[in-house]
């Protein structure tokens, strides 16, 4: 059998058709399959060059928050007003650390487009970043990473993610401030 191609100029009226074998199948599924992977590949590549990785914005972010000298909200809030202050920031039942430590100052960030509430802690000689976000998605449920001289844990407690940031050096005294 073979076939008349439509867009291929022809004899001139009167003349024969002009008749080409067909493609053989093996060709037509090779250059169907190298074009679904072009496209396929594109798309992969495109979307990890334009979208970084979210994993663990939140210690990233805590660490850099904490090398920082920051200008506070709230400044030596007593316990009733940090704790009033967090609820309107990340939510009701939201996890703060234990009542022997000093808060020092409390902001309002925002991380991912969602409001988390910072705050800079006192415990023993230690000063000591707190950041709380509602969680949204799959997180792991404890990350640990030292960063230079500071070490930073994040963790889940409920619906919120957590992330203590402190000198590394006394991370079994500061760490003991955090349920």
């Amino acid at each position: 059998m073979n076939l008349v191609e439509a867009e291929s100029v022809g004899p001139v009226e009167g003349d024969a058709p002009l008749v080409t074998p067909p493609r053989p199948p093996h060709r037509r599924v090779s250059v169907s399959l190298v074009f679904t992977l072009t496209v396929l590949i594109g798309t992969v590549v495109t979307i990890y060059m334009t979208f970084p990785a979210r994993n663990n914005v939140l210690v990233t972010e805590a660490i850099a928050q904490h090398r920082v000298a920051q200008t506070w909200d709230l400044t030596d809030p007593t316990a009733p007003e940090a704790r009033a202050w967090a609820i309107g920031i990340a939510g009701r039942d939201v996890p703060l650390p234990l009542a022997s430590t000093t808060i020092i100052g409390a902001r309002r960030i925002e991380i991912l487009n969602r409001d988390a509430a910072l705050m800079r802690l006192k415990v023993g000689a230690d000063d000591v970043t707190y950041l709380i976000q509602r969680g949204r998605g799959v997180a792991p449920n404890s990350t640990d990473r030292k960063d230079g001289d500071l070490h930073a844990i994040a963790w889940r407690r409920g619906t919120f993610t957590c992330v203590a940031v402190g000198p590394a050096a006394t991370l079994s005294t500061w760490r003991a401030a955090f349920p």
